[in-house]
């Protein structure tokens, strides 16, 4: 080996070290990694520091979903290693959810040096800007080097991203790296110039704006009677303070963490509430706050838009979550402030004729469910509300599972945690969220899914033999995408062909080839022993077939009650 190979070898390794190093620094311990020859350098980094756990996964599209998830349930970046060329296009869709749902993830793609662009060598592709708007910061790193100043600036590029990525509209970022062979050197005696990288500034909370809740509080004062509509990401403190204040509706989102404090005044049947004229028009409020994203009800958003009244709308990230045509009045203030809104006289009744319909709904919903035996969706999500352990993490696939928890979740109180991949609402990713979230969480997690869904993301398994942890699967058989039955499109004599798309799978096959345990679930009483004593470690699918056009019409029923 000629000295100029060594010296790229040593290199190669010594930015391997250093990456590793800042990582560790910044609080980052999980690199979720698919195999590849040119991201060895930082492979080799990672798995020789002492602690940082590297996670192999074969598929790039799964392990871009899984870190997603791992970073959602610990609230911190997770980093994702893979090799050049077609290979970080795997991740796209994993980064579009993380961006638009605020998750933070570290990218790190190796590449071929710039010598090896554009004249059609192997496994290299333009991969600089990527993923475009979708991350928040692209940095392309310069080769490796010994040079001080290569290193100061490689430092620099890292501190930068990791604060990127923690910003308070937390999110995705890219660091590109290009790499020369040798890229590997058996003894290599590279001087480990590990140096301590400046600390990131980080927006560690929203801007305080005073003026905006002084200017807010102008609003809410002149009101008597207001709803607030809670988006998932809202902590239940700040509702619980006004709960305990103000006698206010709060419609909570299907996956936030209110909907089982008691103590906080939330609207669960809400859906039912605004599906019924007489209601609807009964409880017009006089003002609407939307804390963040709305939740996923048509019938909410539908009125929203048709009612005149004052809507604010309160997101600390600073970017804009009003889909509606009739625009609310922007604030950015944090969550946590909410708590201290002032309202002035809010009528006495205002409260008591939410709380009465939906109490109402309730009794006749639970009255249905009680003397219903038959295997149904909606019957599910009644029975996970009510039987999950305690300390459970649940995530919901979209489609018809997010929807159902939406309108059929019975309040308790469990202190079990919801998840859903509500940035962009795709069933791309939801196995592979649902691992990464059970994934050393040392809490019994499950994943309600339909088999599109599931389907769409089996590739995910392929992690169970390094999966840590409790994950079981509650897999809805409908033979085909139920939402479609409940649109207009049903009715077009090719629905099944281009819309439901019923799939021919053997669930216990799948699960056998990737040693994944199956239980076909025929009866209620086996369902609920299932979610009460959940298998203790690994992964178990819960095979649960119903009918989707009956589902479809007990929906229809259900939610007319009031």
């Amino acid at each position: 080996m000629n000295q100029q190979d060594r010296e790229t070898g040593q290199s190669n390794h010594l930015w391997g070290k250093l990456v590793a190093n800042a990582l560790f620094q910044f609080g980052i311990r999980k690199v979720f990694f698919s195999p590849g020859s040119r991201s060895t350098p930082l492979l080799i980094g990672f798995e020789e520091h002492a602690q940082i756990d590297c996670v192999p996964v074969l598929d790039e599209r799964s392990a871009g979903f899984i870190a997603l998830g791992y970073s959602k349930r610990i609230n911190k970046p997770t980093a994702l290693l893979c090799t050049s060329g077609s290979a970080p296009t795997n991740w796209f869709p994993a980064v579009v959810e993380a961006s638009h749902a605020s998750v933070p993830l570290f990218l790190l793609s190796a590449d071929r040096p710039p010598e090896l662009q554009g004249c059609a060598s192997g496994q290299t592709i333009n991969q600089k800007n990527l993923f475009g708007d979708f991350v928040r910061s692209f940095n392309q790193v310069p080769l490796p080097s010994h040079d001080l100043d290569s290193i100061t600036k490689l430092k620099m590029i890292l501190s930068g991203a990791f604060e990127k990525s923690m910003d308070l509209n937390s999110g995705p970022v890219h660091l590109n790296f290009p790499f020369r062979e040798p890229l590997f050197l058996q003894n290599s005696d590279t001087d480990p110039v590990i140096a301590e990288f400046p600390e990131p500034k980080l927006s560690q909370d929203p801007l305080f704006a005073s003026d905006e809740l002084i200017a807010l509080s102008s609003l809410t004062k002149k009101s008597k009677r207001p709803i607030l509509i809670a988006g998932e990401t809202v902590p239940f403190e700040p509702l619980l303070c006004l709960s305990q204040r103000y006698p206010i509706p709060i419609l909570c989102d299907a996956v936030s963490d209110s909907r089982n404090q008691i103590k906080v005044n939330a609207i669960l049947r809400y859906e039912n509430i605004l599906r019924n004229q007489p209601t609807r028009e009964q409880l017009i409020p006089d003002m609407v706050i939307c804390l963040g994203q709305l939740p996923t009800s048509k019938s909410l958003r539908n009125w929203l838009d048709k009612i005149d009244v004052k809507r604010v709308v309160v997101e600390p990230r600073g970017i804009n979550v009003d889909p509606l045509q009739k625009k609310g009045i922007p604030f950015n203030i944090d969550f946590d402030s909410i708590g201290k809104l002032k309202f002035g006289e809010i009528e006495d009744s205002w409260l008591m004729q939410w709380q009465s319909i939906e109490q109402s709904v309730e009794l006749k919903m639970e009255q249905y469910f009680s003397n219903d035996k038959s295997l149904s969706e909606p019957k599910l999500v009644r029975i996970l509300s009510s039987h999950l352990p305690n300390d459970a993490l649940l995530h919901v696939a979209n489609s018809m599972p997010i929807r159902d928890c939406e309108w059929f979740w019975k309040r308790t109180s469990s202190a079990c945690k919801l998840f859903s991949n509500r940035g962009v609402n795709g069933i791309d990713g939801t196995l592979g969220t649902a691992i990464g979230i059970a994934h050393e969480s040392g809490k019994p997690t499950f994943l309600l899914t339909g088999e599109l869904a599931f389907l769409h993301d089996s590739n995910a398994l392929l992690l169970s033999n390094y999966f840590i942890g409790s994950l079981t699967i509650l897999l809805i058989n409908n033979q085909g995408g139920g939402i479609f039955e409940h649109l207009p499109i049903s009715k077009y004599h090719s629905f099944e062909k281009c819309f439901l798309t019923p799939q021919s799978c053997n669930f216990e096959s799948l699960a056998s080839a990737h040693g994944v345990s199956y239980f076909p679930a025929t009866n209620w009483n086996d369902i609920i022993k299932e979610i009460e004593h959940p298998i203790a470690s690994g992964i178990r699918i819960i095979e649960i077939q119903t009918d989707r056009k009956e589902n479809r019409d007990l929906r229809n029923h259900l939610l007319s009650l009031t």
